[in-house]
């Protein structure tokens, strides 16, 4: 496994490359986002753009022969994966941590308040995101298939 991912390897099982999954679950990212920005209720915004980068994640995870493990932490070590692997977006990629600590609140918190200027902000953070998702993705896919 690769020592770029040193913090987090055993939080993560290395696994196939299938063209197919990555593209599935980035189709999954655009559907996810696709919600968000026909959702009315901000706190819905929160919950299905967070479902939406965290997809962008794993696709990028899964891209490169890799998954979190199943546990309480795997949605922090697919974002940490993305940011690990993406040390050029680290801006954009510590939102997106940032989002999954307020999305955890809002779901499971005593706030579940979101005003609409957050939920926007949310949402312009996805639409940066997914295409950097979709790029480091298939981009993998690719140098993973030439390999072969």
């Amino acid at each position: 496994m690769s020592s770029l991912f040193a913090e987090i390897l055993d939080k993560i099982d290395q696994v196939p490359v299938r063209r197919t999954d990555v593209q599935r679950l980035l189709g999954k990212m655009e559907h996810d986002l696709q919600a968000a920005e026909n959702e009315e209720a901000t706190d819905w915004i929160i919950k299905k753009v967070h479902e939406a980068i965290l997809n962008g994640c794993t696709a990028v995870m899964a891209a490169q022969g890799y998954r979190a493990k199943l546990g309480s932490w795997h949605h922090y070590v697919t974002i940490r994966f993305a940011q690990l692997a993406s040390p050029e977006h680290q801006r954009l990629l510590d939102r997106a941590e940032m989002l999954r600590r307020r999305r955890h609140q809002v779901t499971y918190g005593a706030s579940f308040v979101v005003s609409e200027e957050e939920a926007k902000g949310v949402l312009e953070l996805a639409r940066r995101l997914a295409p950097i998702f979709k790029e480091a993705a298939m981009k993998a896919v690719a140098k993973g298939e030439s390999e072969r």
